[in-house]
């Protein structure tokens, strides 16, 4: 849970906690519960695909062939355009 505080005069200080709550029908609603509840590992598994890709690249040895190093770098390129296509972004989580 979050909180944040805001002076409202010379010390004092309010603490407001910030919640949100989402409910489902279970089990009609199982396929959305599971979604909802496992986005950080759908997070995490992408994270670790770019970061792979990126060792791939970066970390190349020089008998890489071209068409390899290209087909790393498009997957990860095209990985990254369709989170932002989507408005996310792996800087979401700290």
């Amino acid at each position: 849970m979050k909180e944040f505080r805001v002076r409202i005069s010379a010390g004092s200080q309010k603490t407001y906690i910030m919640k949100a709550i989402l409910e489902f029908n279970l089990p009609d609603d199982n396929q959305e519960f599971e979604l909802a509840t496992k986005g950080l590992k759908f997070w995490s598994v992408l994270w670790e695909l770019d970061q792979s890709l990126r060792g791939k690249t970066k970390y190349a040895p020089d008998s890489l062939p071209q068409d390899k190093y290209d087909a790393y770098q498009e997957i990860r390129d095209e990985l990254r355009e369709l989170m932002s296509d989507n408005n996310l972004s792996f800087d979401m989580v700290h």
